[in-house]
């Protein structure tokens, strides 16, 4: 595992040299194994060879290790800040990387030659980890980071944990500092994109110790996170793994004796930290030899005795270019990242690669010269990728929507919109039903009143005799729209998945649209560009037109390419806004204390809206709505400020970034609603959560754990029904077996996608419970459970059935087999988009800052009616990171090289003259082609695009 963790303070980097990692407990052959330097800034430097203390200390101060002049402008290392000190500088980055526990276990109780393997591993990963270096640009108007590719590393191999078991590990300490060559000087260094690629240098040590031990006449086990040396016994791992164990006992302790205040991960490291033990000088491995022997069973000897190989085994095979060969764990890689993503780094598709292929015989050299035969579109500026498929889908959206500009009749030009509602209501309606365009783009503002204006527009979308579809990408969004009084609603897959969908009929049932059907889609900013592809398919197929509502400033799709963005940044389409916010309305509370709040409060939600993050975070700032608190305190406020909002009979919502704070923030809000009297003792009831897995992952064996795994149907298959829960018995190289009834089946990989994986829990739940339900279907009694909708806890029978309430004030009976739900306190911040309340809770980790992007701060805030709290360990990152767009880019937005261009651009129009678009069509398409990236000579048009308009006015 590789863990970063940056030294803020200089005489603890001093200690930390001296008392850590100078302290010999690292032997090899019985000779020291000194620190060593490493990266290209050691060098410029002429840091070279074994690390000495003078030259460290000079490192960690900024001064160059041989003159002592300085290297970057910062020195202070703190700094009084509201009457705190605070950190100011960084003083080094502490990378620590470390093998399973099996290898540590071998390679110091038998072979030292893994040690050896260990260490050229360590400075592959490094080498490549300087790669990503920036520094940061504050010059002539720029505010960026430049790749500056060099770091000063010094090396630091142990053999032991704190615990004194075998424990092979290796800090390498990344100093402040790296040199600009654009500015030609020395600067900090920003080590934001090394930490963007931990996850590729990780993967990258881990394949070179599995690829290196099979060399060694080894065998490995891989697993979803790592590898093990087949033949090690549990027992042995477990035992060896003291620090672990005792990390696990003590937050177990805390968690019984004082609730979880905060995520379990930040409690187990703040007891990591709380009970560190001072490391021990001169125990090394070979001292430790007879102590390890004392603690093993003879069975647990003989174990590892046969494990010894061959001193000279034959050397592995290359990797066969065949599907389980390095071109098929490219492919793999290709299909788990673009599922989800248009664009992504270059490192990330390797790093995919290198966990898939773990231990095979191939170097990183191979795997780049593979992704090169891809074909892949690289930005020009950057690491970024995309692929021809992804690009292919956003463009054909772009084309179409722009092909449909002014093409069409006014949908209902005549109709006077009610006067109930907005003058801007009013305004939006007309304009949408006076649109001549295959596809109106509506965008409104979070709490602007997007549903009552849609009710409008189908009022008169249906006075003028059109058939009306309306679709929404989620069951509980469609759920919601019905509630609104848009009856027919439902979910966009339900017409994608209902056949071929050609013209005819009335009434649009399962994939058939009626002719000339008018589809309005709700969030439409959460549609993928495969199933808006499709719609926009199925909507010209049968002469119809497309309404698409939505707002592309909160959270986009979970599917690769946020289409509605790409129709937004990438043709003409005048889109029809709704900017007043009538969610925080002042004159729906009484006091005037109240009103001042609501308006200040929509005041900053409005500024969100327009983009201003930075001011919206000041405004609610001012109004004393963000709260700076100790990681302990933190959700134990959120959980006090819950049951107040409760007291006051009020909707609340909490809203959290990341699952582990989801999590924590329920189990406290339980804890402080247990605390007052408001839930009574439960009842332990088993439950089942999603995995989340790719489709890629889902064919992979490695993802299916037989302890706690089972999968879930969401389609029926063979015997196994829709809603049918199944243990996983198994899973090999063709499909997984599972058990149901007594009987096990297997069921290949290519039906994968009719189930999702889940991993069993224990939930307690008590009368009064909250629950957000995790699936699609109908309860016992046969009442409709939606995917998202929370439910209130009524009764827990004893035959196992749940008997709950929803927000409606429908009651429902769950079945013993329906298990599929989480605690419903608190959701993350996707799930809260569109739900309304009256007040808001949004906890954000200072730990996970880059977990917060403009999107999650905007949908977080802009939830509640009249109230907002925001909890924080870190408001300074926090108040950064409101500002970071999310990391899902589109394909459009890639710039390649000129060549690549050209190429690009005539495949783009060829597929276009193939569809046989219009003239004025492919006119249009030359210049969305040229807008995407402008080609080297404007005034000279390619051969291939001239042939293509000769073709085309043919």
């Amino acid at each position: 595992m590789l863990t970063a963790k940056p030294q803020l303070n200089l005489s603890n980097a001093a200690g930390y040299f001296r008392e850590h990692l100078a302290t010999g407990d690292y032997y090899m052959d019985g000779h020291v194994v000194r620190g060593e330097w490493r990266g290209v800034a050691a060098s410029m430097l002429g840091l070279d060879g074994i690390v000495d203390e003078k030259s460290f200390l000079a490192m960690c101060e900024g001064q160059h290790p041989e003159t002592g002049q300085l290297l970057t402008m910062r020195r202070n290392t703190t700094r009084r800040e509201d009457g705190h000190t605070v950190s100011n500088r960084r003083v080094f980055y502490d990378f620590t990387i470390s093998p399973p526990k099996s290898i540590s276990v071998v390679a110091l109780w038998q072979d030292a030659r893994i040690i050896e393997l260990h260490d050229r591993a360590v400075r592959a990963m490094v080498d490549q980890l300087e790669k990503f270096a920036e520094t940061r640009v504050r010059k002539d108007g720029e505010n960026g980071e430049r790749v500056t590719g060099g770091i000063a590393a010094a090396l630091f191999r142990h053999d032991t944990s704190r615990e004194l078991d075998p424990h092979l590990h290796t800090h390498c300490v990344v100093f402040n500092a790296t040199y600009d060559w654009t500015e030609e000087k020395w600067k900090a260094l920003h080590a934001t994109g090394m930490y963007r690629a931990q996850k590729f240098a990780e993967n990258l040590y881990y394949h070179e110790m599995a690829k290196g031990l099979r060399n060694l006449g080894y065998e490995i086990v891989n697993t979803p996170t790592g590898f093990e040396i087949q033949g090690v016994p549990e027992d042995v791992i477990t035992r060896f793994s003291k620090r672990h164990q005792q990390i696990d006992a003590e937050t177990k302790k805390r968690i019984a004796e004082e609730g979880l205040r905060e995520n379990e991960k930040a409690l187990r490291a703040q007891v990591a930290q709380d009970k560190r033990r001072r490391k021990i000088r001169s125990l090394c491995a070979e001292k430790l030899r007879p102590r390890w022997a004392s603690e093993m069973p003879a069975c647990e000897h003989e174990a590892l005795a046969k494990l010894e190989p061959a001193r000279l085994p034959p050397p592995l095979p290359a990797v066969a270019a065949e599907k389980c060969g390095l071109p098929g764990f490219v492919a793999w890689a290709d299909e788990h990242l673009f599922e989800r993503r248009s664009v992504i780094g270059d490192y990330e598709l390797m790093s995919a690669a290198l966990a898939r292929g773990r231990g095979q015989n191939f170097s990183l050299e191979d795997l780049e010269n593979e992704m090169a035969k891809r074909d892949y579109i690289l930005d020009v500026k950057s690491r970024k990728l995309t692929n021809r498929e992804a690009l292919s889908c956003e463009f054909a959206i772009v084309v179409a929507a722009q092909d449909g500009v002014r093409s069409r009749d006014a949908l209902n030009a005549a109709h006077q919109p009610s006067l109930t509602l907005s003058a801007e209501q009013r305004a939006a309606v007309s304009r949408i039903l006076r649109s001549r365009d295959l596809i109106t783009v509506f965008q409104g503002a979070a709490g602007s009143g997007k549903s009552f204006a849609l009710r409008e527009v189908v009022r008169g979308l249906e006075t003028a005799r059109h058939p009306v579809v309306v679709l929404a990408p989620q069951h509980q969004q469609a759920e919601d729209l019905r509630r609104d009084g848009l009856a027919s609603a439902r979910t966009l897959a339900s017409l994608l998945a209902g056949g071929a969908g050609e013209a005819g009929g009335t009434g649009g049932a399962g994939g058939r649209l009626p002719r000339s059907a008018v589809v309005i889609v709700d969030e439409a900013g959460q549609i993928g560009g495969r199933d808006m592809r499709a719609l926009i398919e199925r909507v010209r197929a049968c002469g119809g037109r497309l309404i698409l509502s939505g707002d592309t400033r909160q959270q986009g799709a979970v599917a690769a390419s946020d289409a509605l963005r790409s129709i937004e940044e990438h043709t003409r389409l005048r889109t029809v806004h709704l900017e007043a916010i009538r969610r925080q309305n002042p004159d729906a509370v009484t006091s005037r204390e109240e009103k001042t709040f609501v308006r200040k409060y929509r005041s900053a939600v409005k500024a969100a809206a327009e983009g201003r993050l930075a001011a919206s975070f000041d405004k609610l700032d001012a109004m004393g709505c963000i709260r700076e608190l100790d990681a302990g305190e933190r959700m134990a406020e959120l959980a006090w400020e819950y049951c107040e909002a409760l007291g006051r009979k009020e909707q609340v919502l909490a809203v959290a970034q990341t699952w582990d704070d989801v999590r924590a923030a329920n189990d406290a809000i339980r804890a402080r609603l247990r605390e007052i009297g408001r839930l009574g003792a439960g009842r332990p009831v088993a439950s089942w959560q999603s995995v989340d897995l790719s489709e890629a992952q889902k064919h992979d064996a490695r993802f299916y754990t037989p302890t706690g795994t089972g999968v879930y149907f969401i389609r029926g298959y063979g015997r196994f029904q829709r809603g049918d829960w199944c243990e996983v018995a198994g899973a090999g190289e063709h499909g997984v077996t599972l058990r149901k009834d007594g009987r096990t089946t297997t069921v290949s990989y290519k039906c994968a996608d009719r189930f999702v994986v889940t991993k069993a829990n224990e939930l307690e739940l008590a009368r009064g419970d909250r629950l957000q339900m995790k699936f699609n279907g109908k309860s016992a009694d046969g009442a409709a459970v939606r995917n998202g909708e929370l439910v209130t806890v009524r009764r827990v029978m004893k035959d196992g059935r749940i008997r709950v309430r929803d927000d409606a004030g429908v009651t429902k009976t769950l079945a013993p087999s329906q298990r599929m739900f989480v605690r419903g306190y608190a959701v993350t911040s996707y799930a809260s988009q569109g739900k309304t309340v009256d007040t808001v809770l949004v906890a954000h980790d200072g730990e996970q800052a880059s977990m917060m992007s403009r999107q999650q701060w905007y949908v977080g805030i802009s939830r509640a009616r009249r109230k907002i709290v925001v909890f924080t360990s870190d408001k300074e990152a926090l108040r950064l990171n409101v500002e970071r767009e999310s990391d899902r880019e589109l394909a459009l937005s890639v710039k390649p090289d000129e060549a690549t261009v050209e190429a690009v651009r005539e495949e783009l129009l060829l597929e276009a003259f193939q569809h046989q678009l219009s003239l004025k069509a492919h006119e249009r398409l030359c210049e969305s082609v040229r807008q995407w990236v402008p080609p080297p000579q404007q005034q000279q048009q390619p051969q291939q695009e001239q042939s293509i308009n000769r073709g085309i006015q043919l």
